[in-house]
């Protein structure tokens, strides 16, 4: 985890500095939008938010549906202990006892 944080975190240093070097040596590229001329750096730079925004939300997804599956089983799992513990109960003469263990 260690190294996918430390490589994240490069990532993320070499889009800033390509992002501050691209705006710093040409200043002239300029690309028209609907909200008037924007410089290229700053484009570049929200494209890589946005990734990290739709990364993030498939992280999300993922985390939810095995939270989603991990309770599915504990639930699964306490219900076939309860039905274990039942049909203890109903048949205690069919448990082994081991003599040196207390029940």
């Amino acid at each position: 985890m260690k190294v996918l944080n430390g490589l994240a975190f490069l990532i993320a240093l070499v889009v800033a500095a390509a992002t501050g070097a691209l705006y710093a040596l040409e200043p002239g590229l300029l690309l028209g939008t609907p909200w008037g001329q924007v410089h290229l750096a700053f484009l570049l730079l929200g494209a890589f938010g946005l990734g990290l925004a739709v990364m993030g939300l498939y992280v999300l997804t993922g985390w939810v549906n095995a939270r989603a599956a991990l309770s599915k089983r504990n639930r699964e799992l306490r219900q076939v202990r309860s039905e274990l513990e039942a049909l203890k109960k109903q048949h205690p003469e069919e448990t082994p006892v081991i003599p040196d263990r207390l029940p």
